[in-house]
C-alpha cells in the first residue's frame, strides 16, 4: 500500500480550518477530493508538527464528517502549500528530503533572482523583463536610461513590498508604493536604504499592461502536473489592479475575472492567439523549471501582456493563491486546482511503494 499523501500547510491556517472558519486554503477541498474523487489517503499538517528524530508527524486524516488527529511516520511524498523565511521550518524540511521524502514543490525554488537565472537559459527568456540584482547603481542607470524599473523582495508574494520607480527628470522620480508621490533622487534612496533593510530586492524593468475598461490587469496561469505526470493548464484568470496603480493581487485591492474576458476585452480577434502564446510560456517555464528541480509539480506564473499582445513573465510562484479562481466564477478551474497536484503526489507515493523509502 502506498503512504498517505502528505500535504503540508501553515499551522494558523490549519488551526482556523479545523474550528470550521474559513481560509483561503480550502482544507475541506483536499477531504472531499481524496475521498469522493482520487480514493487515496492524505494527512494534512504544519512543520511544527514534525518530530524529524523520530521521523514522525502528529497530523489530521479525513473522516466521514471531518478530520481525526493521528501521529504516523512522515509520508514519503508531501505536497508543500506554505513559503518559509524563517531557518528553523528549511531545516526540518531539508532533514526530511536528505531522508528521502518528497516534496512537490521542492522546498529550494522560491528565490527570484535563481528563478530568474534558471529561466535565462531557457525558451522562455525572451519573454523575461530585464531583471537583476538591486543595487542603487543600476537603478540609477535604468532611470537615466528614461525606464521605469519595479523592485520587488527575492522572497515574498501577494504583491508585498513591490515599489515602482519612474524618472521624472534628473533630479526627480515618481515612486509608487501605495500611491503615487514625487521625490527626489536622494530622497529615493534615503527610502530605499530604510525600507529594505535586511530583506534582499531583484529590479526589473516596469512593463506596461493591456487594460480592461482602462484599468491595467496581468493574468494567473497555474501549470500542473497530472496524475501521469504531464503538465496541465487548468485555466487562465485576470486580475484587475482596482485599488492600487499598477499592481492586480486580490491583497492589493484586485479584483478577478476569467481570462479569456479580459483578453478579448484588449485584443479583440486576436484574442485566441495572444492566449496561445500565453500557454507556449507557461509550458516553456514549467518544463524548465522541471529540469532544475525534479519535482516540480504545482507552479502558478505571474504573466504580463503588453499592448502589443506580447506575454512577459513577471513571477513564477510555487505556492499559487488558487481563490482567484473561485472570485472568477472559474468553479471548474478551482476545483483542478486542488486535484492535480493531488493526484500526482498519488502516483509518485504509489511508484514508492513497492520499494519503500
Amino acid at each position: 500500500m502506498p503512504d498517505p499523501v502528505g500535504i503540508l500547510v501553515d499551522q494558523r491556517v490549519l488551526r482556523r480550518a479545523l474550528r470550521g472558519r474559513m481560509t483561503l486554503e480550502r482544507i475541506s477541498l483536499y477531504r472531499s477530493i481524496a475521498q469522493n474523487d482520487l480514493k487515496i489517503d492524505i494527512v494534512v499538517f504544519a512543520v511544527e508538527h514534525v518530530d524529524v528524530r523520530r521521523h514522525t508527524v502528529r497530523g489530521y486524516v479525513p473522516t466521514a464528517t471531518g478530520w481525526r488527529r493521528v501521529r504516523m511516520t512522515v509520508p514519503s511524498v508531501i505536497h508543500k502549500r506554505v513559503l518559509y523565511r524563517e531557518s528553523s521550518p528549511l531545516r526540518t524540511l531539508r532533514r526530511l528530503e536528505q531522508r528521502g521524502v518528497i516534496f512537490v514543490n521542492p522546498i529550494k525554488i522560491q528565490d527570484k533572482k535563481r528563478m530568474a537565472a534558471l529561466l535565462a537559459r531557457s525558451p522562455a527568456r525572451a519573454h523575461l523583463p530585464p531583471t537583476t540584482s538591486y543595487s542603487w547603481r543600476r537603478l540609477q542607470a535604468m532611470l537615466d536610461d528614461g525606464e521605469s524599473a519595479v523592485l520587488k523582495p527575492r522572497v515574498g508574494s501577494l504583491g508585498q513590498g513591490v515599489i515602482r520607480v519612474s524618472p521624472v527628470d534628473e533630479r526627480r522620480v515618481e515612486i509608487v508604493i501605495r500611491s503615487r508621490r514625487i521625490v527626489s533622487r536622494s530622497g529615493l534612496r534615503r527610502l530605499l536604504g530604510a525600507r529594505r533593510g535586511a530583506r534582499r530586492y531583484i529590479l526589473q524593468r516596469y512593463v506596461p499592461l493591456a487594460t480592461y475598461k482602462g484599468r491595467p490587469f496581468d493574468l494567473r496561469v497555474p501549470v500542473q502536473r497530472d496524475e501521469n505526470g504531464s503538465w496541465v493548464i487548468p485555466g487562465i484568470v485576470a486580475k484587475v489592479a482596482r485599488k492600487h496603480p499598477f499592481l492586480t493581487n486580490m491583497a492589493q485591492g484586485g479584483s478577478a475575472i476569467p481570462g479569456e474576458q479580459a483578453l478579448a476585452a484588449a485584443f479583440g480577434k486576436d484574442a485566441p492567439h495572444v492566449t496561445q502564446r500565453v500557454k507556449e510560456l507557461a509550458l516553456h517555464v514549467a518544463r524548465a523549471v522541471a529540469e532544475a528541480h525534479r519535482y516540480a509539480g504545482d507552479l502558478g506564473l505571474d504573466v504580463g501582456v503588453d499592448r502589443s499582445g506580447k506575454p512577459w513573465l513577471f513571477e513564477v510562484n510555487t505556492r499559487d493563491q488558487r481563490y482567484t479562481f473561485e472570485r472568477a466564477g472559474l468553479v471548474d478551474a478551482f476545483q483542478a486546482l486542488y486535484r492535480n497536484p493531488l493526484a500526482y503526489c498519488a502516483a509518485l507515493a504509489k511508484s514508492l511503494a513497492p520499494t519503500g523509502r
